[in-house]
């Protein structure tokens, strides 16, 4: 790709993933709610036409329905609280090890491979030590954080250190969230409800995430050749 589609390819990105991760981060609110229903994030969201465009306009569209309606916000507010903070054992897990491994233990020794990820890069979790690593949000804060990396480095001429933060995002995409995302989303349609705002924003980001999946490829591959990935 050329260096102008490269350039909105990278910032696209950083984009989503930040507006993933900050609706998987904290409870929704008002200014959530306005970036989240703004032309400018669904022009985002519609960006490439690809074969998972349909899918992720189609859970844009749900989102921005189920926020922007008559009291969507409180809604979406209670069903955070439920859905990922308590009282009591939190129904669908929101850490990927609990998925992976189908234990329901925190801070499992496979975790210790997304800390791993993190500290490569220079990442710690705010409540480092008291949180999982492993936590949905979490995880989506990184990848938006090396997105955003990307960014930067592009945008500086530092195509090396692009390079290292693409393929890191690859490897934490393929490693990790995807192998749990939809078993997430699962998990909260089952105990919650397929209309719950956070049932959706798990499928939105599950297709995101086959989405990113290919345009890394295509970010790496004008980059560097297939054998040096590999």
């Amino acid at each position: 790709m050329d260096a102008e589609t490269r350039e909105l390819v990278l910032a696209n990105r950083q984009f989503v993933w930040g507006l993933i991760a900050r609706g998987f981060a904290e409870e929704p609110d008002g200014s959530f709610a306005d970036i989240l229903t703004s032309e400018h994030a669904r022009a985002e969201v519609d960006l490439v036409s690809d074969d998972e465009s349909e899918r992720l306009l189609g859970f844009y569209d749900e989102l921005t329905a189920l926020i922007s309606r008559d009291g969507g916000i409180p809604e979406a507010v209670d069903q955070f609280v439920r859905v990922f903070v308590g009282p009591g054992t939190l129904a669908a897990s929101p850490w990927e090890t609990m998925h992976t491994t189908g234990k329901r233990v925190l801070f499992h020794r496979d975790v210790l491979s997304v800390r791993d990820a993190y500290r490569e890069v220079g990442f710690l979790p705010e409540r480092y030590r008291a949180v999982a690593d492993d936590a949905i949000g979490l995880e989506c804060d990184f990848m938006a954080k090396l997105a955003e990396r990307a960014t930067t480095a592009d945008a500086a001429g530092d195509s090396q250190a692009c390079q290292d933060r693409l393929l890191q995002s690859l490897t934490f995409l393929t490693d990790h969230l995807q192998r749990w995302i939809g078993s997430l989303a699962q998990a909260i349609e089952e105990h919650y409800g397929a209309e719950n705002f956070y049932a959706v924003l798990a499928r939105f980001t599950e297709a995101w995430c086959a989405r990113d999946r290919r345009l890394l490829d295509g970010l790496l591959e004008d980059s560097c050749p297939a054998s040096a990935r590999s």
